[in-house]
């Protein structure tokens, strides 16, 4: 079950991104990033809380707190990629920085917060994934 939810996961998030890139080339891109991610973020919260619902699953505060937070800082990511993509920063450039971004402060806020040691196989999936933004930035 899991291996599911991270497949809907990948290609949700991919999604979202490549949609921002869509609303930057059209004329008024301004109007539209808002409703675009008040969309896919009412979405997302309907696709965790109604599978929640059916089992009987109930949120406490700390979890509704940390889904609060990182809703927040998600919506920050999404909408800073927006005005960049709208401001004319081009998409090989905002791209990967915000995937190489994430990866950094996933790598790091792991072993700050969570003490989490880097084995080499973790160091090896890090440091590909730096590699692949490299890739796709140059491609």
């Amino acid at each position: 079950m899991w291996f599911l939810l991270m497949l809907v996961i990948l290609i949700t998030n991919g999604m979202s991104a490549y949609g921002l890139r869509v609303i930057a080339g059209w004329a008024d891109p301004a109007t539209l990033k808002f409703p675009y991610l008040c969309i896919w973020y009412a979405g997302g919260t309907a696709s965790i809380l109604i599978p929640m619902l059916f089992k009987g699953v109930k949120l406490g505060l700390k979890e509704l707190m940390f889904g609060a937070l990182m809703a927040a800082l998600s919506l920050g990511g999404q909408v800073a990629m927006a005005v960049a993509l709208s401001g004319g920063v081009p998409g090989h450039v905002v791209f990967p920085i915000a995937i190489g971004g994430s990866i950094f402060v996933v790598a790091l806020s792991s072993q700050i917060f969570f003490h989490e040691k880097m084995n080499r196989l973790t160091l090896l999936g890090v440091g590909m994934g730096f590699v692949a933004v490299i890739l796709l930035s140059i491609s």
